[in-house]
């Protein structure tokens, strides 16, 4: 077995029971094309070889790519790319539609993987990921609480997402830190780029104030610097009370009152 990698993130799955575990909660049908970001050794790679329509599998590490390549290079099922996941052209793997994406995420790259994963053509009909228990949380975050917050209305306008199940740190090996947990994302269809970027911009001007009211963070922001009759025409057009604070708004009012904004900054 290749020694994992710490420069990589790597902690390799090695509880056989959270590996199909994993496998039955993608769901996978046998017209489904698959794509697994970091599949390591494999061995969550053989359990959908041949149960599915194509299996690619992107691998980052020098060592472990020339391995699956040796082991599967040769199935017309199969498609090993040695590539960083968070670089490489989707469109190239020729998966067609329905796909589907399943991920040990590597720690360092959790949030900027899972939106590459969001962003992926053709959409994904699910998405399952293996994240820190701590991010499954923020990601799965009712409005109101402390862990709701950009990541989770990042992820929760752009599909519905829930915690599967928990996963102790004894199925990995080397044994990190923390304990994880499996989150199911199913992407809304039909979302458009302006629709994300126009989140994304008012989840960073809002929680990164997230103490300050929506009115004060819509009048002061650089990203809207409204005045206060405008604040008062958007805020009153959704119903929403501009005194509340950016973690007790839900994702749908958030992403219309974000597409709302859009206009306003011309």
């Amino acid at each position: 077995m290749v020694r994992p990698k710490r420069s990589l993130s790597q902690n390799f799955l090695v509880d056989k029971n959270i590996r199909r575990k994993l496998v039955e909660t993608l769901a996978a049908e046998p017209g489904d094309a698959v794509v697994e970001v970091g599949p390591g050794h494999g061995e969550l790679s053989e359990l959908m070889i041949g149960t599915v329509r194509r299996l690619v599998l992107i691998e980052k590490d020098d060592r472990l790519a020339p391995l699956l390549s040796d082991r599967w290079g040769d199935r017309p099922d199969v498609l090993v790319v040695h590539g960083d996941a968070l670089e490489v052209d989707w469109s190239s793997f020729g998966t067609g539609s329905p796909v589907r994406f399943v991920s040990n995420v590597p720690y360092a790259i959790t949030s900027p993987l899972i939106f590459r994963l969001l962003d992926a053509e053709p959409e994904a009909r699910r998405i399952v990921v293996l994240v820190q228990e701590e991010v499954a949380r923020r990601i799965t975050a009712a409005p109101g609480g402390k862990e709701y917050g950009a990541l989770s209305v990042g992820v929760q306008t752009r599909a519905r997402a829930r915690l599967a199940f928990r996963v102790g740190r004894q199925a990995f090996r080397p044994v990190p830190g923390v304990d994880s947990a499996a989150v199911v994302m199913e992407p809304f269809p039909g979302r458009t780029r302006e629709e994300i970027e126009a989140v994304r911009r008012l989840a960073r001007a809002a929680f990164s104030r997230r103490r300050k009211q929506l009115g004060t963070i819509l009048r002061t922001a650089p990203e809207y610097h409204l005045g206060p009759e405008e604040v008062g025409a958007v805020t009153l057009e959704f119903g929403i009370d501009p005194t509340v604070r950016p973690e007790q708004i839900g994702p749908e009012p958030f992403a219309a009152l974000a597409m709302r904004l859009e206009s306003l900054r011309g």
